[in-house]
């Protein structure tokens, strides 16, 4: 089998405040540049274009392998992937592109691509959970 590969995004509060985070940098950035008075300069580009470059690596970093029951969720800065096996947790349930489940006595909820997803209803579908 073939393993799914994909992108997933936490939805969780910690997920969001890195967005929000990453927006205010984004905003700051569009501040510099009007206070420069609309003008190319070398710093209203560079900072622009830094906080671009890791909203991306914020996206492409945040990698999801899925192989039969096994989901591998890779994180930002880290080359490990976390492994989460749907037949080991028992309140996990997928809504549209939404995947949640409790584990180590946390609730997770992760956006995931469309076709990671599909695989998951997929399994979910066969398996009867």
């Amino acid at each position: 089998m073939v393993p799914k590969r994909g992108y997933f995004q936490p939805i969780d509060s910690v997920g969001l405040m890195s967005w929000l985070w990453w927006g205010v940098f984004l905003m700051l950035s569009f501040i510099i540049w009007n206070e420069i008075g609309f003008k190319l300069d070398i710093l209203p580009i560079v900072s622009i274009l830094l906080v671009l470059i890791v909203g991306l690596l914020m996206i492409i970093r945040r990698r999801v392998y899925l192989a039969g029951s096994q989901i591998f969720l890779g994180r930002i800065l880290m080359a490990e992937y976390e492994k989460v096996k749907l037949e080991d947790i028992d309140n996990w349930q997928i809504k549209g592109r939404i995947l949640s489940f409790e584990r180590a006595d946390r609730k997770r909820k992760y956006l995931l691509s469309r076709n990671v997803a599909e695989q998951i209803k997929g399994y979910k579908d066969t398996n009867g959970r």
